[in-house]
């Protein structure tokens, strides 16, 4: 009876480990990435909420003016219901590396990175201890978020907002052209999509769609100012905010080449063009 009894308790935990990976339970956490520009109160609302009122730690390792921005949005933060929020700027690899960090960063339940220069960001922390526990936090279920630049780093190949062909163009991301738009790695929380914002405020339809011609495997997510998505373990996400949220998808388009010119083309690239409310499922 006590070797029956093993057997089937056994049993039980591979039934459960079974159902639980076809199911797709992950414990991924969540993703709220802003497009810049004001953030959406219910926006941050459900992020507050989503942490189980933790501590947030805003990192505003992206930004000329850390003080300004780390004390804007820890305002922001508090006004949206949290009670336990700070702000910390990082500087350098090493600070990132910094055990004093490491404990600021470990005791969050939300990390929200601010908005300015995303290559100074990822120089900042890229590849440091200060990314692994911020990952390992995402893993738990926690959240991450970002507005701008913040939401730039999102996505594994990120755009950096240089032009590599037209590097003095006084009319920014006129062509969709192959070679022009300079990429690089981003922290990849979002593996599917390639992340822009400000998009609709600043036109930046060329850049984003010469970026999925060029990788067609990955969707195009332009994020306007003032809106949100906030993406969810499963891959699905909701718009929150006053604008739009463009979505170009080449995963099944066909004929898709250079010309004599070096200029992209494809045929058959899907668009979505989101608002408030609606909600969108990447698989």
């Amino acid at each position: 009876m006590r070797h029956r009894t093993k057997l089937s308790g056994i049993v039980l935990i591979l039934l459960s480990l079974s159902l639980c990976h076809c199911s797709g339970v992950s414990k991924k956490g969540y993703l709220l990435i802003v497009g810049g520009g004001h953030r959406p109160v219910a926006a941050l609302q459900k992020f507050v909420a989503l942490c189980d009122n933790g501590p947030i730690l805003v990192i505003t390792a992206a930004s000329a003016e850390p003080f300004e921005a780390g004390s804007r949005l820890v305002k922001e933060f508090r006004n949206s219901g949290a009670t336990d929020v700070s702000w910390l700027h990082i500087e350098t690899p090493d600070a990132a590396n910094a055990d004093s960090t490491l404990a600021q960063i470990n005791r969050c339940r939300g990390i929200f990175f601010s908005g300015g220069v995303q290559q100074r960001l990822m120089q900042r922390l890229g590849g440091t201890r200060a990314e692994s526990a911020i990952r390992t936090i995402y893993a738990n279920g926690g959240i991450i978020g970002g507005t701008s630049a913040g939401a730039a780093v999102m996505s594994r190949i990120m755009i950096t907002g240089n032009e590599l062909v037209h590097k003095d163009s006084t009319d920014s991301f006129s062509t969709i052209q192959s070679g022009n738009i300079e990429t690089q790695s981003g922290f990849g929380f979002v593996d599917q999509a390639i992340i822009d914002q400000h998009f609709v405020k600043r036109k930046r339809n060329n850049r984003l769609i010469s970026c999925i011609l060029e990788h067609p495997e990955w969707l195009g997510i332009g994020i306007d100012e003032s809106t949100a998505i906030l993406l969810h373990p499963d891959n699905h996400f909701v718009v929150y905010g006053i604008g739009t949220v463009l979505i170009y998808d080449a995963r099944k388009a066909h004929a898709l080449s250079i010309d004599g010119n070096g200029l992209l083309r494809g045929r058959g690239v899907r668009m979505h063009v989101l608002t408030e409310g609606e909600t969108f499922t990447m698989n």
